[in-house]
């Protein structure tokens, strides 16, 4: 993975510390969540921290568990890279699952794996399993089979639908049109704290009039609306309300049906860690066209729809230390056939140090991909995309809160077809179809590519078009032949602040004629070419701070009741917590599902949570009728 032009460009900075320092006009220090913004009519900066893992509440912990070591019996995978490995290792994770969860452990060495008859290779349906070898470069996971049209090498998917709406569901009571995690609701009977819900809304005729792009008209139902997955935090029945654990990202209206509903089957806890991982190339000498993959029989159609790693359903967890490598076989520089990583219908996924390199078919009909985003509050940190078509890339309404940090896309429009180095019709990193909402791409570089959310007028009906909304480009820095680093043309409202290196242009107009009707305003632009000074450097970073600092609890005398004085201090490392409280007081924490985890009862000075392990609880008070319950963190 390269990491010389970051750290290059970190360099730069101490360098320049006597020019001008300078804070976005949406970003002032005074910065506070934007509750009261309307996401139609207002320019906005959202919150955008509360991607990855447990909202970047929670340190990703390291595995534990049960260790089923795949080359010991009764498993004996050959780790020769000789044989076939396939039945070993998913043995070893069949017997983790039934285990309840575990370590599937890939001690240093080459597994060769293989589909067969199946859509992949390798597959975890359960929580609380981890995949890991002993680090990028000495584990080796290597799929032999070239024949993978829309196939896997990995893949980690639960059950239960985003997209289907039950009968059983509570309708909104009242359009929601700001950035708030308090959903009115006409039933609030279905719901509990910790419950898994799906806040979505229908795609009509009128939302689509509403959204200038008529090209959509009588296509609705394919766009299949904007969707939301969250926990539930609180349920009020009185006041006839449920509040989530993140933020809506764009506007729901009762009038396009928009609903809540339970959300079941989604795996949690999951972790693919320290391994390369690559695919033989195909043998072909031809059939790497653009179209190609439409023809049964080419390389493309082998090659269509694959991927290396495919997250489906799953919340709350990770790939770390994960890389593509060219098989020692491969002449191409081949490491994947066709794309790399995809989370779908995900919640709070982290990608930490990967990176994606060298697909060999990269034409039509979403290939070549190295990153794919459809779901929500996924963070892509400190990885990297190279000689892909798209590097990384954002797609779908149901694809919104995202952020790529402190990432590097480098020679995208690349693929390898049967030469080593050709190029394809698409390029950039991109907000690619249908209505993305607030993503954003922070502190990152791309070198001969470019990070774009324009007007995509290509596919099939409904077209791509309109491709985002309310998503942020901050502080791009790039290098190489582009001539732009950010290209942003958004419905309603876009942000790109801040850009440098040698194709530090920001663009925010139309890419084709007729189109700016549909997608004025003109973004808002600040500070092209002054990137190295924009304070703070990283808009994820700033913003997971305020949060974080916001958690911590400090709970304060009650007002409704004179007798309860309550005050917990924290000191995070090593933690320490005082209670401060009045006799015969009850405590109880409970974790993010609900689950009582620690109880007590105090009189005067107690210590609290000294057995909770890191993570975000509620921690409740109660002294006869009174009860106060608030939000905090175990660091």
């Amino acid at each position: 993975m390269k990491t010389a032009k970051i750290v290059f460009i970190g360099t730069i900075i101490s360098f320049c510390s006597f020019a001008q320092e300078w804070r976005c006009s949406l970003y002032p220090a005074s910065w506070t969540p934007p509750i009261t913004k309307d996401f139609y009519d207002d320019a906005f900066l959202q919150d955008y921290s509360y991607a990855g893992y447990q909202r970047g509440e929670v340190v990703m912990p390291d595995p534990t568990g049960k260790v089923f070591d795949v080359t010991k019996s009764p498993y004996n995978a050959d780790k020769t890279g000789n044989n076939d490995a396939t039945a070993a290792i998913q043995k070893a994770i069949d017997d983790a699952q039934t285990n309840s969860g575990g370590i599937v452990y890939l001690p240093t060495g080459t597994y060769k794996v293989n589909p067969g008859s199946s859509n992949t290779c390798l597959r975890i349906s359960k929580s609380n399993i981890y995949l890991k070898g002993d680090g990028i470069g000495k584990t080796f996971i290597l799929n032999t089979s070239y024949a993978m049209n829309n196939k896997r090498i990995i893949t980690v998917s639960g059950s239960g639908s985003w997209l289907t709406t039950p009968s059983t569901k509570a309708l909104l009571t009242a359009d929601v049109m700001n950035p708030i995690n308090v959903i009115p609701v006409d039933n609030t009977n279905l719901f509990k704290p910790g419950d898994m819900v799906i806040i979505r809304n229908e795609i009509g005729d009128p939302w689509i009039t509403e959204h200038k792009e008529p090209e959509w008209l009588g296509y609705g139902s394919n766009l299949e609306g904007i969707i939301f997955c969250r926990y539930v935090t609180s349920v009020d029945a009185t006041k006839k309300t449920i509040t989530i654990d993140v933020p809506v990202r764009y506007a729901l209206k009762t009038r396009d049906a928009a609903s809540v509903f339970k959300q079941n089957g989604m795996i949690r806890e999951v972790g693919l860690i320290d391994f390369s991982i690559g695919n033989v190339q195909h043998p072909a000498t031809s059939g790497f066209g653009e179209e190609d993959y439409k023809i049964i029989g080419t390389a493309a159609n082998d090659c269509h729809g694959s991927f290396a790693i495919l997250f489906q359903t799953t919340a709350d967890s990770w790939i770390k230390n994960v890389a593509t490598y060219k098989p020692t076989t491969n002449t191409t520089g081949t490491h994947v056939l066709s794309n790399g990583i995809m989370a779908q219908y995900c919640k709070n996924i982290t990608f930490d140090n990967c990176s994606i390199s060298n697909a060999q078919y990269g034409g039509g009909g979403g290939n070549g991909y190295a990153y794919r985003v459809s779901s929500n509050e996924v963070l892509i940190s400190n990885s990297a995309s190279n000689f892909v078509r798209h590097g990384f890339v954002y797609s779908s309404m149901w694809c919104s809160g995202n952020v790529i940090h402190k990432c590097q896309d480098l020679n995208s429009g690349k693929q390898c077809g049967n030469t080593g180095s050709m190029n394809t019709s698409g390029m950039d990193s991109d907000h690619h179809q249908h209505f993305s909402q607030s993503n954003l791409i922070d502190n990152s570089y791309c070198e001969n590519s470019a990070f774009v959310a324009y007007y995509r007028p290509f596919g099939s009906n409904p077209k791509h078009n309109l491709t985002s909304t309310h998503s942020a480009f901050w502080n791009i820095a790039s290098a190489g032949t582009r001539g732009y680093c950010v290209w942003t043309q958004q419905s309603r409202y876009g942000y790109a602040i801040g850009s440098s290196g040698s194709s530090a242009n920001l663009r925010s107009y139309a890419t084709s004629s007729g189109s700016a009707t549909k997608t004025n305003p003109v973004d808002i632009v600040e500070g092209q070419g002054q990137g190295l000074t924009l304070v703070p450097q990283s808009l994820y970073d700033d913003q997971l701070k305020k949060r974080l600092a916001q958690m911590i609890l400090m709970l304060q005398p009650g007002s409704e009741d004179a007798s309860i004085n309550e005050k917990l201090t924290f000191s995070p490392n090593p933690f320490h917590n005082t209670l401060h409280l009045s006799a015969n007081t009850d405590y109880s924490f409970y974790d993010i599902s609900g689950t009582l985890v620690e109880t007590g009862n105090c009189t005067g000075n107690c210590e609290i949570g000294g057995g909770l392990k890191a993570g975000i609880y509620v921690l409740e008070i109660q002294n006869g009728y009174l009860k106060k319950r608030n939000k905090v963190v175990k660091q």
